[in-house]
């Protein structure tokens, strides 16, 4: 007699194997599982580590050179360096001495520091890794000083400014252009880290920590010479220098000077109420006589200058003079003409080799008066301004042509007030060029766009020929006047056409 199968046994038979597969399976390999960190560097995986502290500690203990160089207690992992934690039967576990050694050689560690953030409105902004915080005010600053006295900012910062009785100065405000932050970061240390106050001060003022170049002084060297002979700036010479007091310092020879150039990494803003005493211009005047000849001429009267007593709100950048308004004048005394007489009688000469004609060349000052000079022939900046700077004459007030001549070139289509490229007059923005009978070339640039004359147009000496404007690459309202000889050489215009 044959047994029946229980199809009910063999289900429980069945499924008491399945369930004492998979527990005795799941016990088996629970008991193996580890709490291990997926090492990341930059995204990309290096390995797992069973213990991510003593990771940590190698890179501390391995980087003495790193404490040593910038005086910290600690060193830490690169920036890019992540260590996550999860669950795993991977047994394949590297040491904290194999992590390290991949880590030493695709990347460097890193030490806490600060990152200062110099941001313009405009532009991109200016990192500088610094060691300690308590450095970047004093060093600002020391920067700041070398724009703005000492003296003036510690009496505009303690309310203690002295009320102007002649002449002098009121600081009415003081502020960056830009906004400057500072934030706690770990620093890469392969990365320029600025340790100490003097070095940040520098680095502020230069934009480098290399090494500038010097100048030994020689026989007979002034401010003057020494800065224009290395293309530098009066000023720029004396902010390279802090020891230097003034132009007027005396030098020896044997010392040794900085010449290095100036990029300063912010922009310190000067808005300021000057009282000032000013230079006014005389007038040249040609008077004829037919008791001379045509080659003959002599001062009748010699000019005098006048002076007036200016009122002037300033705003300076980085000591550059970018806005200067004259809100009030008083004339002092009154400037007399030079007169000049010229002879119109016929000459002959005999010989046939005729006597050259004097020198003498009428000039008239291209504005109103009262104007401040605010920027001089010279280097500025690396670069040669060719001309001088006239402002305090007001935003349209007349240009007059400085000397006769003939209009050669001419551009009026620039907005009054910008910078607009290439396509709009270039840095000049609209201007006029006349050339003279002697073959000189006058330029008048920042013009307003309404300029009255045209091209191949015979100019006489006094004519307006312009409006005062900011057009093309200008730091506010002035005229920048320029002259170059036959040979296209830029002449300084207070030695070549004015006593200023």
């Amino acid at each position: 007699m044959s047994k029946q199968i229980n199809p009910l046994g063999i289900f429980l038979i069945f499924a008491t194997t399945i369930f004492l597969f998979v527990v005795g399976f799941g016990r088996v390999h629970t008991e193996n599982a580890k709490n291990v960190y997926m090492v990341y560097l930059d995204g990309k995986k290096i390995g797992l580590l069973d213990n991510k502290d003593n990771l940590y500690q190698l890179i501390d203990q391995e980087q003495e050179s790193i404490k040593n160089e910038f005086e910290v207690e600690k060193v830490y992992p690169p920036e890019g360096l992540e260590a996550i934690e999860y669950n795993t039967y991977n047994s394949n576990l590297k040491t904290a001495d194999e992590i390290y050694k991949i880590i030493e050689e695709k990347s460097t560690f890193t030490i806490k520091g600060y990152t200062v953030t110099i941001k313009p409105e405009e532009g991109e902004a200016k990192h500088i890794n610094i060691l300690n915080k308590d450095d970047l005010k004093p060093a600002l600053m020391d920067a700041i000083g070398a724009f703005i006295t000492t003296e003036g900012l510690q009496a505009y910062i303690t309310d203690t400014q002295v009320e102007i009785t002649d002449t002098g100065k009121t600081i009415q405000n003081i502020y960056f252009d830009e906004k400057i932050t500072i934030k706690e970061n770990y620093l890469s240390v392969d990365e320029k880290i600025i340790t100490n106050q003097e070095d940040l001060t520098k680095y502020l003022l230069f934009g480098t920590l290399e090494p500038q170049k010097d100048y030994t002084v020689k026989e007979g060297d002034t401010i003057e010479t020494v800065a224009y002979n290395n293309e530098l700036s009066n000023e720029e010479l004396l902010i390279a220098n802090p020891r230097l007091t003034s132009v007027n310092t005396l030098l020896s020879p044997g010392q040794v000077l900085n010449i290095g150039l100036i990029d300063p990494q912010f922009t310190i803003v000067e808005e300021s109420e000057v009282i000032a005493e000013v230079e006014t211009a005389y007038d040249t005047i040609t008077e004829t006589s037919n008791k001379l000849t045509t080659s003959e001429s002599y001062v009748k009267q010699q000019g005098v200058k006048g002076k007036a007593r200016l009122t002037e709100k300033v705003v300076t950048k980085n000591g550059e003079t970018t806005t200067l308004f004259v809100s009030s004048t008083t004339t002092l005394s009154e400037p007399v003409s030079k007169i000049i007489v010229k002879g119109t009688r016929p000459s002959y000469n005999w010989g046939g080799n005729s006597t050259p004609a004097t020198s003498e060349t009428d000039w008239g000052w291209p504005t109103i008066s009262p104007y401040v000079i605010t920027s001089r022939f010279g280097y500025r900046w690396g670069k040669l301004h060719g001309g001088i700077d006239i402002s305090g004459s007001g935003f349209g007030s007349p240009i007059f042509s400085a000397t006769e001549g003939t209009v050669v070139k001419l551009y009026k289509s620039c907005p009054d007030r910008g910078y607009y490229g290439s396509s709009c007059g270039g840095q000049f923005g609209n201007y006029v060029e006349i050339e003279t009978s002697k073959g000189l070339i006058i330029y008048y640039a920042h013009m307003k766009n309404n300029i009255p004359v045209y091209l191949g147009q015979t100019i006489t000496k006094g004519q307006v020929i312009g409006y005062m404007g900011d057009s093309g690459s200008s730091t506010g309202t002035h005229l920048h006047f320029e002259i170059r000889d036959v040979g296209g050489n830029k002449l300084n215009p207070c030695k070549a056409a004015f006593a200023c």
